[in-house]
C-alpha cells in the first residue's frame, strides 16, 4: 500500500484486475508500446486470473478446438501478456481515485 505523492510516476495504462479481459487488456495495450501495468490482484478478488482458474474445461474459447482448462489458459494468457512486455504486479487494488486527471 502507497500514498499517492507528488514524485509519483505517471503510467501510461493501469489495468486491475487479472482475468480473460485484464490479461486481453494488457496484451493488446503492450504491444501498442503503452507499457501496461497489471494488477493481477492476490486475496481480495479471489485468484489471479479470474473465475477460470476454477474452471476445469473451457470449450468455446476460439483457437482451442479441443478445449483447455482455465487455468491452463491464463497461464498463456499471462505468458503472452509479458512476452510483450506488460509489467505484472500481483497485489490487490484497495482503493482509486479517479477524482481528477493526472
Amino acid at each position: 500500500q502507497s500514498s499517492p505523492s507528488s514524485d509519483s510516476p505517471v503510467e501510461n495504462i493501469v489495468i486491475i484486475g487479472s482475468g480473460p479481459a485484464g490479461y486481453t487488456a494488457a496484451i493488446y495495450a503492450a504491444r501498442a508500446n503503452l507499457k501496461p501495468l497489471v494488477f493481477e490482484g492476490l486475496r481480495m478478488g479471489g485468484t489471479p486470473g479470474g473465475q477460470l482458474m476454477t474452471t476445469t474445461e473451457v470449450e468455446n474459447f476460439p483457437g482451442f478446438p479441443e478445449g483447455i482448462t482455465g487455468p491452463a489458459l491464463m497461464d498463456r494468457m499471462k505468458a503472452q501478456a509479458a512476452r510483450w512486455g506488460a509489467q505484472l504486479i500481483t497485489e490487490d487494488v484497495l482503493q482509486v481515485d479517479l477524482s481528477q486527471r493526472p
